[in-house]
């Protein structure tokens, strides 16, 4: 625009006087208009800008800002280390149970009386936290807390003057049929519980629950890879931290924990009876099966035949006692269950590549040197 203004775009017009004087005068207001509009332009706009700024400030000074259903909180919530009202699910074996909110508070937070369908558990972190459960009243130190029954109305009781540190944890059970109880244990003691009691008051170690707070606000501000995973894991232990401080201890054994893992189940019969004499058929029976099948069951399992695995371990306790004892070759035989030295001089050539002698020597003089 500006180039097609200008008095050198036009030569044949330039040369008379009046109208380059004309043209001359024209472009001078005309430029100086565009310049007062620009001006204005950018007068809008820091005003503009002022007014937004302004009202963001307004707002992180308003008195109080309304957080949860039943909580207040005064002053801005921009140091707010762990927060969370979305609906987690965290597994407990066949089943979930649903958290609704957790969150880290203080004394800046007031409550109002509530009643709601969750459980809720209040745990003190610091200084004292007074509760109102039913018209009952609770007083909290640090480790305690209090687990409130669903249907109760509650609240925690507000001092301004007095500082404060609590987590507070909402969550659903699922709801079980009564002949299903067997399965999931944890679920029917809660429900039994809930039947008898508006609130139990429990206590917990205050540094174990600290380590969890931090785990979970980590997990929540750095959303790394698998965060949600960990995340679940810090909730669900504080959950079971809790809960099993009020309740009694579960003693019926899962289904899937009854299966026992042979092979496994065949190590530890090793590791407790490698001094004594052994067979396949001995280990076998100790498990309940046929040698046969004891056999296949091993090998698939760790890649080696039973009785390889057997020699194996006990050429390594043999070692023990040839580097940590003086006792003779037939002895140290003797102490691993073998009814002559010669299975150990053979294991030691094949393995170490060298005499049961130079082994025992090689690793005294290694075990001076350090």
């Amino acid at each position: 625009m500006k180039m097609l203004l200008m008095p050198q775009m036009f030569p044949v017009v330039a040369k008379h006087t009046k109208t380059t004087t004309f043209i001359a005068h024209y472009t001078t207001r005309f430029y100086y208009r565009i310049s007062l509009v620009e001006i204005a332009l950018t007068d809008i706009l820091l005003l503009y800008l002022s007014l937004i700024n302004s009202t963001r400030y307004r707002k992180c000074q308003k008195s109080a800002i309304i957080n949860k259903g039943g909580a207040c909180r005064m002053n801005d919530q921009s140091d707010k280390s762990l927060y969370c009202a979305g609906r987690v699910k965290l597994p407990l074996s066949s089943y979930t149970i649903d958290m609704t909110y957790i969150e880290l508070l203080d004394e800046r937070y007031v409550d109002f009386t509530q009643v709601h369908d969750c459980c809720e558990i209040y745990f003190c972190l610091e200084t004292r936290l007074s509760m109102n459960v039913g018209g009952r009243e609770y007083e909290l130190t640090p480790g305690e807390f209090l687990l409130i029954m669903p249907g109760m109305p509650h609240n925690a009781v507000y001092d301004p003057a007095e500082k404060k540190k609590y987590l507070d944890m909402m969550f659903e059970w699922p709801q079980i049929e009564k002949h299903n109880e067997h399965n999931r244990p944890l679920v029917s003691k809660i429900n039994k519980l809930a039947s008898q009691e508006l609130a139990v008051q429990g206590s917990c170690s205050v540094e174990k629950i600290n380590y969890l707070i931090e785990g979970m606000s980590a997990e929540m501000r750095d959303r790394n890879s698998g965060w949600l995973f960990l995340f679940r894991g810090y909730c669900l232990e504080f959950l079971i931290l809790c809960l099993r401080e009020v309740i009694e201890p579960v003693t019926i054994i899962p289904r899937e924990m009854e299966s026992i893992n042979v092979a496994i189940g065949i190590t530890k019969y090793m590791h407790n009876n490698y001094n004594k004499k052994m067979t396949l058929k001995d280990v076998a029976d100790v498990v309940h099966i046929s040698p046969r099948h004891a056999q296949r069951i091993f090998k698939d399992f760790f890649g080696v035949s039973f009785n390889k695995a057997l020699n194996l371990y006990r050429m390594n306790h043999a070692k023990n006692y040839l580097v940590k004892s003086d006792l003779t070759i037939e002895e140290i035989a003797e102490c691993v269950g073998l009814s002559s030295p010669q299975p150990l001089y053979k294991f030691f050539r094949e393995q170490e590549k060298m005499s049961i002698k130079e082994y025992r020597t090689m690793q005294k003089a290694r075990l001076r040197s350090i």
